[in-house]
């Protein structure tokens, strides 16, 4: 018998950065084994057209024990574990196809104002913590592509009668960001900077090692669980 499969997604790169941590560390947890479950480890696109629609049919496709979605947070300073999503989207960054929503706008018209993660957002921040790597819980996921991710995720379980719990976890800035970031600017010339780049980061193998001990958390609450879709 095959080991249940624990989803887990990460955005593609966006707002004109290179790389994304969440993309990044997927080939690296792709068709491994963590806490009884095998990973399926996929990129998603920043869109705000597609993913409603994506995302509901990876769930049905993969039938998930649980899922976790991965994305990138600028400018934050730990690993932030995500336990509300909102049924609002206002864009400070366009998504990669150009779309730029700002004015809180409802994404799921009949859907609730907001949803709750159902992972043990604590036992997830433990974990991580017990790597040595700063994390914290958040109660807040933004209003971009993020918490569009966690609130779709939440409603496509929902509608399969799934029992999977679902979580989000956000990440820092890879060091080589910020790199990119200021070489980027020092070929600005005597352009004013329009944000400061002594910003917050953390390196891959701390953030790869994060996101292991997340799976390892949810993979467990999973098993207690017993949650499959149907």
């Amino acid at each position: 018998m095959s080991e249940p499969v624990g989803l887990i997604t990460g955005s593609e790169p966006f707002a004109g950065l290179p790389t994304n941590p969440a993309q990044l560390v997927l080939p690296h947890l792709d068709g491994q084994v963590v806490a009884g479950h095998r990973i399926v480890a996929i990129a998603t696109p920043v869109s705000y057209a597609r993913l409603p629609t994506l995302l509901p049919e990876l769930v049905a496709r993969h039938r998930p024990a649980y899922v976790m979605a991965l994305g990138l947070a600028l400018g934050a300073n730990v690993v932030r574990v995500e336990k509300f999503a909102i049924n609002a989207a206002a864009f400070g960054v366009a998504d990669n196809e150009g779309a730029r929503p700002a004015s809180g706008e409802r994404f799921a018209a009949d859907g609730p104002d907001g949803r709750a993660a159902t992972w043990d957002a604590a036992a997830v921040v433990e974990a991580i913590m017990a790597q040595g790597i700063p994390a914290r819980a958040s109660y807040h996921a933004g209003t971009h592509l993020c918490n569009l991710t966690l609130y779709t995720y939440l409603a496509a379980l929902e509608a399969a009668g799934a029992a999977a719990p679902c979580g989000f976890l956000h990440l820092p800035y890879l060091p080589e960001q910020i790199v990119w970031m200021i070489r980027r600017r020092g070929d600005a010339g005597d352009s004013a900077p329009t944000a400061p780049l002594d910003l917050p980061s953390m390196s891959f193998d701390m953030q790869l090692a994060a996101v292991r001990a997340a799976a390892g958390a949810i993979g467990r609450q999973a098993a207690q669980q017993g949650g499959t879709t149907q």
